[in-house]
């Protein structure tokens, strides 16, 4: 009878990965805002340090046996910044904080009610920032409740 021998990834992962680290692995997965790649590279270390072989995880998980890897080693070097990916480069904003607590205070000092085409028109005469009315409503949803 052959005895079952892990994979050395996973036996690296699982000296790697205390209770602790498991715990806190499970806490990230477990909050809203967190990207569905990092998840996914959770769910390989779970399945690494539970002895699943590099291309059983892979086909699971329908990723390259070279993502599996790289993701091992990435938490074996970095441990749990190796999770997440680096910051891009984008647009910067068109807008800051106090554009956003300027609103607010609109909203909230003013008798009358606004709807976002007329907050959009109101930053742009009165604090010259070009931002369109859909863009108002997706910050209002995130910022304002």
């Amino acid at each position: 009878m052959k005895k079952y021998q892990r994979n050395s990834h996973a036996s690296k992962v699982k000296n790697s990965t205390n209770r602790r680290r498991k715990k806190e692995l499970l806490t990230l997965y477990q909050e809203e805002k967190v990207p569905k790649r990092t998840r996914q590279r959770i769910d390989i270390l779970m399945f690494s340090d539970g002895g699943w072989s590099v291309s059983k995880i892979a086909k699971t998980l329908r990723c390259s046996e070279a993502m599996v890897r790289r993701t091992i080693a990435r938490w074996i070097n970095q441990e749990k910044e190796g999770l997440f990916d680096a910051p891009r480069q984008g647009r910067k904003r068109k807008w800051k904080e106090e554009d956003i607590e300027y609103l607010e205070n609109c909203i909230e000092s003013e008798e009358r009610t606004y709807n976002s085409r007329q907050l959009s028109e109101k930053l742009l005469q009165e604090r010259a920032i070009a931002l369109s009315a859909e863009r108002i409503r997706k910050m209002a949803l995130l910022y304002l409740g």
